[in-house]
């Protein structure tokens, strides 16, 4: 295990002389917040910028992108998006949404849909497909057998016997058996492992990572999140749970219990340390008080 750590420590470090997301987490931040507030032209401008930035750009903000320009009616550039959105692994189902009705009716998208399993497969080919599986098995475990999660289904055989009696206790061996997988395939990005798999596994950093006594791992994933293969949300929520944990403030505000009391001047702060790390503003979030504390509701 030693072995494995001083390795992932040393890919890790080596992310520091990569390609930084930040100004890209930004840009598609700005253009959904442009989306909330209707303005296509705008939000697709600040796509566009973010989408020059990087080498790989994440299937969702493809998949926005296009929407944007199918209501302006920018066809060519609502065709060019959405097929990159489907070949980094959207299912082609997001073009029957509203957004995209006239599109439609265009040759453009004729030629999208006659082409768009070729597209996928391609995506299938593009990413490490045994990697995933792997993922896949471990999300099962970390959701289905531990958490009793019955909304996730798979087809694998668990002998149950031989499962400890605090079902949590698995968690170190998940996140044990994950860090082989870093050090034989490198970080698990949505480039990797496609989004689906990064939808599996980022949990399993956040239940693992988040503990103490794993602290030594926040390095991998923050600079994971410099190099666009850990998303600022699921960071955000992971750190600030790692500070609680030590019984320390939260530093983004992101998904943790709060009073909601906070002043104009801190509030100014979290967002400086949010920009910082490609999270989007406090006021992407909705804040209303209740009974028994907070709840809280992403609008953009």
């Amino acid at each position: 295990m030693r072995i494995i750590i001083i390795s992932i420590l040393a890919f890790s470090s080596s992310f520091l002389y990569g390609q930084n997301y930040i100004d890209y987490y930004n840009h598609c931040n700005e253009g959904d917040k442009q989306i909330y507030y209707k303005n296509d032209s705008s939000a697709l401008e600040n796509f566009k910028k973010a989408f020059l930035l990087v080498d790989y750009v994440h299937a969702v903000q493809y998949k926005k992108a296009s929407m944007c320009a199918a209501r302006i009616q920018d066809y060519e550039t609502t065709y060019l998006f959405a097929k990159n959105a489907i070949l980094n692994g959207t299912s082609s189902k997001f073009l029957k949404q509203k957004g995209f009705k006239a599109f439609r009716k265009t040759e453009k998208f004729k030629i999208l849909k006659d082409s768009s399993s070729i597209f996928s497969n391609q995506h299938r080919q593009s990413i490490n497909l045994d990697y995933k599986r792997e993922i896949d098995s471990l999300h099962y475990v970390d959701q289905r057998i531990i958490r009793k999660n019955r909304s996730i289904r798979g087809k694998y055989k668990i002998d149950k016997s031989n499962l400890p009696e605090n079902l949590f206790d698995l968690d170190s061996l998940v996140f044990d058996h994950l860090l082989s997988l870093i050090n034989r395939y490198g970080f698990p990005s949505e480039k990797n492992i496609g989004p689906d798999g990064y939808d599996n596994v980022w949990v399993l950093f956040h239940h693992n990572v988040r503990l103490p006594i794993n602290s030594k791992y926040l390095p991998l994933t923050k600079e994971a999140l410099m190099k666009g293969e850990y998303l600022p949300q699921n960071y955000a929520w992971m750190y600030d749970q790692s500070l609680m944990f030590k019984k320390e403030k939260p530093l983004f505000y992101n998904g943790v219990p709060f009073n909601g009391d906070l002043s104009d001047s801190e509030k100014q702060k979290i967002d400086e340390e949010r920009k910082k790390y490609g999270i989007k503003p406090l006021e992407s979030t909705e804040i209303k008080k209740i009974k028994n504390g907070i709840s809280q509701r992403q609008l953009w």
